[in-house]
């Protein structure tokens, strides 16, 4: 029997360093929104689409977008990301909710329907995709470990989710290795900046077909074939941590590396 599970796109229109990223257009058809949307769409055990955002003025203009593109929204806590996850897996009497961060707009959705089947038959609390860019993998967690979760932390630091439910040492964790993906773990496809848009439109720029159909793989293959700007961490660099800490990007990989190797190890193929 399958378990009811609900995609959540967590968006707000009050990015700092690029307002109003994900009413952005990223292709001519789309904006990061829209283009996210619609290819959550295509996965079929997805039982249902959210935008889950605040419900401050500023995030209005977000029901036209739900609208638009005929899924649902809720509108709840400005801060507390997990207190939305929680409501609208409640309100849908769900067993599992996907975490998807509204400015990961290249989100691997061709590979979110057996990473759900996975988490499902192996019964896990939280599974994630490894060894890949940032910003390309959903994350699926059992609703009642999300709650539990809830419990345990200050829900106002809940964007940092991420780091409070893979935990392996406390909730039953999966991790998923892509056969057909090399380690990319350095590469990034997240957009916070005006150059990540830039990169972003560039990869759609240089892909041929239809923009809702390009898969992961295309978009390192162009990463790498343009040497497109913007596209790697530098091992230098800092990564924002709760209440305002950093730490460096090798700090964060080597704790995330210490994370994975106590999960469980799972393989897609080609």
């Amino acid at each position: 029997m399958s378990k009811k599970t609900i995609a959540c796109v967590i968006a707000r229109t009050v990015s700092t360093r690029l307002p109003l990223k994900v009413l952005r257009n990223v292709v001519d058809e789309y904006s990061m929104l829209d283009f996210m949307i619609q290819r959550l769409k295509l996965v079929k055990n997805i039982d249902d689409i959210y935008i889950c955002t605040s419900h401050e003025m500023v995030d209005d203009i977000l029901e036209d977008v739900a609208f638009k593109n005929k899924v649902k929204i809720y509108r709840g806590s400005p801060d507390a990301v997990i207190e939305r996850l929680i409501a609208v897996g409640e309100l849908e009497k769900a067993e599992n909710v996907i975490r998807i961060t509204g400015d990961n707009v290249l989100t691997s959705y061709e590979y979110i329907q057996e990473q759900i089947d996975i988490h499902n038959k192996n019964e896990l609390d939280y599974t994630r995709i490894i060894d890949i860019p940032i910003g390309a993998t959903a994350e699926v967690m059992k609703l009642s470990a999300v709650k539990e979760c809830y419990d345990l932390i200050d829900p106002a630091i809940s964007e940092y989710l991420l780091l409070y439910m893979f935990k392996p040492k406390h909730y039953k964790c999966g991790v998923i290795n892509l056969e057909e993906i090399k380690n990319s773990s350095n590469y990034t496809l997240t957009v916070d900046t005006k150059e990540d848009l830039e990169r972003t439109k560039n990869i759609f720029k240089y892909y041929e077909g239809n923009p809702l159909n390009i898969k992961l793989k295309d978009a390192i293959n162009i990463i790498d074939k343009y040497d497109l700007k913007n596209s790697k961490i530098k091992s230098s660099g800092n990564i924002k941590m709760p209440y305002g800490k950093e730490i460096t990007f090798e700090e964060f990989q080597n704790d995330m590396q210490n994370r994975i190797n106590n999960s469980r190890q799972f393989t897609i193929g080609k």
